[in-house]
């Protein structure tokens, strides 16, 4: 089992430079399921993108911080000094509660995580495990959740394509649609007899049209909304 932890910065860095080795916390529920032989991904606030992975070697479990830190410290000065640092993070009503734990742990290995959350193109796990520096974690989406990120992919593609207005970029969005074709069982016939119904009755955008406003004598509540959509571009 893997688990996680968030640590300040400074923490982090003696755990990265080898100078910690024992992790000391709160004896709760959350850390009562870490077993040895576990892992857990120390997180470097404030973004949390640097990670190191350890293996849990050894538990040592007490009621107090006091007598935890006897297992490790023969200094009485120590011993003080240690337990009123981990005071500042957990109240003695809690430690009562609860008890403490100690987590000796080995490094496995560090680095740096990037969070995507998004549909990608098949071939990118297999481009980048290629990369002896890289692994990554993918999963295959049921078809509810795949129509649901096709059609935000397609406004990051539909973006990318704003920024420069390349072939690359376009190809790209056509991708997209074709996919959503797919998935929906649209056929291009079906949609390109669409298209011409509608150009026959409302025009196409070849003739460079840019509409600055309508008057009307009666308010029109259903333009209203449709003017303020979300995804519509304000001048």
């Amino acid at each position: 089992m893997i688990h996680e932890m968030r640590l300040d910065s400074d923490i982090f860095e003696k755990i990265k430079n080898g100078n910690k080795t024992i992790e000391y916390r709160l004896y709760d529920e959350k850390r009562r399921n870490i077993k040895v032989g576990d892992k857990i991904e120390f997180k470097k606030r404030p973004d949390f993108k640097e990670i190191i992975l350890v293996e849990v070697t050894k538990i040592y479990t007490e009621k107090t911080f006091e007598d935890l830190f006897r297992k490790f410290y023969s200094s009485e000065d120590e011993i003080k000094e240690n337990v009123m640092y981990m005071n500042r993070f957990y109240s003695l009503e809690k430690i009562n509660e609860y008890g403490v734990i100690a987590i000796k742990f080995t490094v496995i290995k560090h680095f740096f995580r990037y969070t995507y959350n998004k549909l990608v193109r098949d071939k990118i796990p297999e481009n980048i495990e290629k990369d002896i520096e890289k692994t990554c974690k993918y999963r295959v989406l049921n078809d509810e959740e795949y129509l649901l990120e096709l059609n935000k992919k397609v406004i990051e593609e539909a973006n990318e394509f704003i920024e420069d207005n390349s072939i690359e970029e376009l190809g790209d969005l056509i991708e997209v649609l074709n996919a959503i074709m797919k998935i929906k069982g649209y056929k291009m016939d079906e949609v390109n007899t669409i298209m011409k119904e509608k150009a026959e009755k409302r025009g196409a955008f070849n003739n460079k049209i840019y509409l600055e406003y309508v008057d009307e004598q009666n308010r029109n509540t259903n333009e209203e909304k449709e003017l303020n959509k979300d995804f519509r571009i304000k001048s």
